[in-house]
């Protein structure tokens, strides 16, 4: 075992500068989230790699791979690797970084590629049990049977700066990666130790965990065993945030959905907790995942994103609330990278499934846009109660959308019809401060381009100033993905702030 770029550090790590760090508490998170987001970039600009100035060296995985167990502190940098394993893949041993039952960890300036092209390698990093845990500035390439950075039964985390990208092994377009970030608090019922769905031996209970400024992308490619992998999955995500991160080119059937975010834990230690995913691009990825048995009550509470050809999948219980507030959706294949368009079609086809869904999802001041083309708002499989569409409260949305030629709402429960705008507000009592408008008429500054702010407000009195306190928590929207202050008396729907129409 090589421990040429291990730096084990037996003392506090108060004396270890970072270029963040965590703020525990609902509406700080950060410094980076508390900065000015007129001049921050966009986490595929922040977290993007120079491969040319990367000194990578080719070594194979059974002789670098690095193991610790059971220490004070593990800080471990500076890897530049591709990588080849010989061996067949195994959770453990062709894992190339693993780490159990320590305090706290620090991954910093490590850059990995897998050079594999049919999944040798298990994981790239695997933490399992640790009081804290901080990532930044990894580059992490090419195929994993798993995920590249996977951390169970940890407390603290933070992490920034991580770019996850696909590898074109071929002369095709696509690219093979694997899954992106996995948090894994545990499912509960889900096997693993004592049926919590965790398979670490000394987990801790989560803390404050915090994601922001990364980069994953190209997952559109695989050796047909669908291998169900996210770009970022979180079992039973804690207090925290996930923020100015894009994911893009994820697509079925080789990678899942761009985010996977659930409340899985029924045990009383994780409930009331308030997760915030802010100011996120998921671009071309077939969906937007939002599972989760947990009794609650927690939130999870998604405002000022972008979300271009990806259709939500909603299957949460009734123990949590998820809440859009202030979103951009468009569906448009045009946006879509002309050799994906194809492998992108699914999610740009539909708004939201709801599958087994049994709790409440809230949508507003959310801007919808599909320029032409079929289209669903909903679509409910035949799972749990007939009547669970009517846990969607949604209000003062602008919905840009061509007329519906099949139906609002599409179900597989037989003789359900809510076929138009009207039939839907009719049967559900929702959406009555709505409006539909005709697409032609949003005024985006740039559209072809991909620049959806807003020339000015067509509809100055579609929306509400969202500002109010749920569970205890502030979840106030007061500015926008730009960080220009909210109108606060006829605020814009959708991600960007626009001046009131003259």
């Amino acid at each position: 075992m090589s421990l040429r770029h291990i730096l084990l550090i037996a003392l506090c790590f108060a004396s270890i500068t970072f270029a963040d760090q965590l703020i525990p508490e609902h509406g700080k998170y950060s410094t980076q989230y508390q900065s000015d987001w007129s001049t921050l970039p966009t986490g595929d600009v922040l977290a993007k790699h120079d491969l040319s100035k990367i000194p990578f060296k080719q070594v194979n995985g059974e002789e670098v791979r690095q193991v610790f167990a059971n220490q004070d502190a593990v800080h471990v940098k500076d890897l530049n690797y591709k990588v080849h394993w010989d061996r067949p893949v195994d959770k453990y041993k062709s894992t190339l970084i693993y780490i159990a039952n320590v305090k706290e960890v620090v991954l910093e300036n490590i850059n990995i590629i897998n050079t594999d092209p049919d999944y040798k390698a298990y994981h790239s990093i695997l933490v399992e049990g640790a009081d804290r845990v901080i990532v930044r500035n990894l580059y992490l390439a090419g195929t994993v049977q798993s995920y590249h950075l996977r951390l169970e039964g940890c407390g603290e985390i933070f992490i920034e700066n991580v770019e996850i990208a696909g590898v074109q092994y071929d002369n095709r377009p696509t690219h093979r990666l694997g899954g992106g970030i996995f948090i894994n608090n545990g499912a509960s019922g889900r096997g693993g130790i004592n049926n919590t769905g965790l398979r670490a031996e000394h987990p801790r209970i989560p803390g404050w965990q915090v994601i922001q400024n990364c980069y994953i992308h190209d997952n559109s490619q695989d050796d047909d065993h669908r291998r169900n992998q996210d770009g970022i999955l979180i079992h039973a995500p804690s207090n925290g945030l996930l923020f100015n991160t894009v994911v893009e080119n994820w697509l079925r059937p080789s990678g899942d959905s761009a985010f996977d975010l659930g409340f899985r834990r029924v045990e009383p230690e994780y409930q009331d907790k308030t997760f915030r995913v802010e100011r996120n691009i998921i671009r071309n990825c077939t969906f937007l995942k939002t599972p989760g048995r947990g009794t609650g009550p927690n939130t999870l509470f998604l405002t000022n994103n972008i979300l271009i050809n990806t259709t939500i999948g909603d299957y949460h219980g009734g123990g949590g609330d998820n809440r859009y507030v202030h979103n951009t959706f468009i569906y448009d294949l045009n946006q879509a990278p002309q050799d994906l368009r194809q492998l992108a079609l699914r999610g740009s086809q539909g708004f939201s499934c709801l599958w087994n869904f049994a709790g409440r999802t809230f949508y507003h001041n959310n801007l919808v846009y599909r320029p032409a083309g079929d289209f669903f708002m909903f679509y409910m499989n035949d799972q749990g109660d007939p009547q669970k569409y009517r846990q969607v409260y949604a209000d003062n949305n602008v919905y840009a959308i061509d007329p519906i030629p099949s139906s609002y709402l599409r179900s597989a429960v037989k003789g359900l019809k809510v076929k138009t705008f009207e039939d839907w507000k009719k049967d559900t009592a929702q959406d009555t401060g709505s409006l539909v408008v005709k697409p032609a008429t949003v005024p985006f500054v740039s559209y072809d381009s991909g620049d959806f702010r807003l020339t000015h407000n067509p509809w100055p009195n579609a929306t509400q100033l969202h500002d109010r306190k749920i569970e205890g928590v502030r979840l106030s929207v007061l500015k926008d993905f730009d960080g220009k202050a909210r109108d606060t008396a006829h605020p814009t729907a959708g991600a960007f702030e626009a001046p009131l129409a003259q």
